[in-house]
């Protein structure tokens, strides 16, 4: 089996205070949150469990604060702050997140691994909460896009 890239930074501490812009994508690409008319998606039952269960990290888990957030048919966007009571790194954070969704739906959803950028700057802040408020609006132009 092919060993796939390691994309996190090799000695960077992924419990440091700050924002993160995360992607996490459906296993293929199957678009099991729902689909988007108008603009707007229109989220299956798995895509409102995936919602919910977003939405309860910070209520979970100490020292997390969420940001801006999009669910669109095969994945999702948001922005998670780790604050100085952050236990856990961020890629637990995110194994938790996807293995309950995946529990909670009784089946395997995600592909292995999440991207995950470091916000350094307010100005990359403002960006990253443009890109995924916007989101929605651009899905035909989306490298995720799928017609299915």
């Amino acid at each position: 089996m092919k060993r796939r890239k390691n994309t996190r930074l090799p000695y960077y501490d992924y419990t440091s205070q700050g924002a993160y812009f995360i992607t996490i994508v459906t296993h293929l690409r199957a678009p099991l949150f729902g689909y988007i008319e108008n603009s707007i998606l229109i989220p299956s039952s798995i895509g409102l469990t995936a919602k919910q269960e977003w939405f309860a990290i910070s209520s979970r888990i100490p020292g997390v604060k969420l940001d801006a957030f999009v669910l669109m048919p095969n994945h999702l966007h948001g922005i998670i702050w780790l604050t100085d009571e952050t236990v856990f790194t961020l890629a637990k954070i995110m194994a938790l997140y996807k293995a309950g969704v995946s529990r909670i739906c009784q089946q395997s959803l995600w592909q292995r691994n999440f991207y995950e950028r470091i916000i350094r700057d307010e100005r990359e802040l403002y960006f990253a909460r443009q890109y995924i408020e916007q989101n929605p609006l651009r899905w035909e132009l989306d490298s995720y896009y799928s017609a299915g």
